[in-house]
């Protein structure tokens, strides 16, 4: 099986533990991995044949869009579930960052990955 990633989508939303927290959006990058067969859209070269990266890519800022979130873990699950739902994949497996999540100590991202399957 074949794979197609998207790396390092930037989204913004609102998240944190606390309500304060929530009230200022904060980056996120994910990065998405979805399991499917190239081979036709490869001998066709038609975008009509392959799985719309550009697609995954909005619906992930669509979630990070659609509600307040507590943790980056359910951004991870609500994303994976929409994709295994919306597109032709077996398996999919999505990276949450939530960058500079803490003041002290410092640290770059936190992150989350989780694979999912149908």
């Amino acid at each position: 099986m074949d794979k197609i990633l998207i790396s390092g989508i930037d989204a913004v939303t609102a998240i944190g533990v606390t309500p304060e927290e929530r009230t200022m959006k904060q980056r996120l990058s994910i990065d998405i991995e979805i399991w499917t067969d190239i081979s036709r859209a490869a001998q066709q070269d038609s975008l009509k044949d392959a799985l719309d990266y550009s697609k995954v890519a909005g619906l992930a800022m669509e979630v990070c869009r659609s509600r307040d979130f507590h943790l980056i873990e359910t951004v991870a699950e609500v994303l994976a579930a929409r994709i295994l739902s919306d597109f032709p994949t077996p398996q999919v497996r999505v990276v949450v960052r939530k960058v500079s999540p803490v003041l002290e100590p410092r640290v770059s991202y936190v992150s989350v990955e989780i694979i999912r399957a149908r």
